[in-house]
């Protein structure tokens, strides 16, 4: 019985949060991030102040927590993906995934681009990364004692690398610079933008040998 009672109320938990997450970001669209108050967040989430809070220790953790969300899928996403049959496939299909689930929304990627770019690419202080680090890093290892990767490379380099590449690349897909005409232009989607540029940075950690 008390399972039972435990249960009913983590799930009760998660709906909580979940519906103040929707209401959030249902506002941060109508209105805009910064205009955005938390009282408004409560007030359409029928929440007290003090639920959001137990929750969001602030605003901007709406947007931290979905991008925890979809980072911590990465192993999920290379499952759905059948995962490839050699590392580089296994690491584009991770990347590709989480791409995917920004591509959904540019404006809600954007909005999420400032929160999560310098978390993404410092995995050793955040252990939010952990699913994202540990599933590319296992790719990264398993790539360099098959042969597949050059085996002098520091992995969490190679991390850092493949890291800053899908953040550049989001950065220019989520658009407001210069390249803004180019990125409109585009008919490519992130994920197939994402994968491809992975690409020149996996090829150049190739060993001569296992090069396609």
């Amino acid at each position: 019985m008390t399972e039972v009672i435990q249960g009913r109320r983590e799930r009760k938990k998660e709906e909580t949060r979940r519906r103040i997450t929707h209401c959030a970001l249902e506002l941060f669209h109508e209105r805009g991030f910064e205009a955005t108050t938390v009282d408004e967040i409560t007030e359409r989430a029928d929440v007290a102040k003090g639920t959001f809070f137990n929750y969001f220790p602030r605003k901007e953790s709406v947007l931290q927590a979905l991008s925890d969300e979809w980072m911590g899928r990465a192993g999920d996403f290379a499952v759905r993906d059948g995962g490839g049959h050699t590392s580089s496939e296994q690491i584009a299909a991770v990347f590709g995934g989480v791409a995917e689930a920004y591509g959904a929304d540019r404006g809600l990627a954007r909005m999420m681009v400032r929160v999560s770019m310098e978390r993404l690419v410092r995995p050793e202080g955040d252990a939010t990364r952990s699913g994202l680090y540990r599933v590319v890093g296992e790719a990264i290892r398993r790539g360099q004692e098959s042969g597949e990767f050059r085996a002098e490379l520091d992995p969490d380099a190679v991390f850092g690398a493949l890291a800053s590449v899908f953040m550049g690349t989001l950065l220019w897909w989520v658009g407001g610079g210069p390249h803004q005409e180019m990125v409109a232009r585009s008919t490519l989607s992130l994920r197939e933008v994402v994968v491809r540029q992975l690409g020149l940075v996996l090829d150049g950690i190739r060993r001569p040998a296992a090069a396609v």
